[in-house]
């Protein structure tokens, strides 16, 4: 008799149900980019780039603690945030009560409606590639016509020394899968999965990436 491990995605949700790990994630994050700003100013300046419109309808899949979501519902968007830790979602639905949330590993899930824009933020560095294509795929699968698939992740300053040292930072920090991230980006895995890149944004002092695409016709 076999036994199938759990993909490294269902492992990596499982290290966020313990119940102190929200308030771990919101620490690191805000500290992260403590020095670019701060991570609302992160979050503000990548919605203004997403040119959110009230009512626009919004997918975004690996919610957290529902930063990113308070900001969009701030917005008038309508939110469908999806998580698969139920702590990072009991976390988010305090913060942002006014989404619709469903748990679920990004790998299970598959749209039921269409959306104007779904977002990936800071997730995708986290899983190998040939997960990240089948979580790309959804998305694409998700869009309304017209709809946009917004990644949101890490990136490294184009040059000096400061930009050798934040690389170094991260690959200590995150999963060896932020290698792919800091390295190549997704714009090759954007296209296999049918998505035309429309634009790039440098953010937080080129320490993040803000990547839309839209369909392929």
């Amino acid at each position: 008799m076999t036994t199938s491990n759990p993909s490294p995605q269902k492992t990596m949700v499982a290290s966020y149900e313990r119940s102190f790990m929200p308030f771990v994630f919101d620490a690191l994050i805000s500290t992260l980019f403590v020095p670019f700003g701060g991570v609302q100013k992160l979050r503000t300046d990548a919605i203004d780039r997403m040119d959110v419109q009230p009512d626009a309808s919004v997918l975004e899949l690996a919610c957290g603690t529902g930063g990113i979501t308070k900001l969009l519902l701030a917005r008038g968007a309508q939110v469908t945030a999806i998580d698969g830790a139920e702590q990072m979602l009991a976390r988010a639905r305090k913060r942002a009560p006014g989404a619709t949330y469903q748990q679920s590993p990004l790998e299970d899930f598959r749209p039921a409606t269409r959306y104007d824009f779904v977002l990936l933020a800071f997730v995708l560095h986290e899983i190998p590639k040939d997960l990240r294509a089948r979580v790309l795929n959804s998305a694409r699968e998700a869009l309304a016509p017209g709809g946009t698939v917004v990644v949101l992740d890490h990136a490294v300053p184009k040059s000096g020394l400061f930009s050798r040292a934040w690389r170094l930072f991260l690959l200590k920090l995150e999963p060896p899968t932020v290698r792919d991230c800091i390295e190549a980006g997704y714009d090759a895995e954007l296209e296999s999965a049918g998505l035309n890149v429309t634009a790039h944004h440098a953010l937080a002092g080129g320490t993040a990436e803000l990547t839309l695409a839209r369909a392929a016709n």
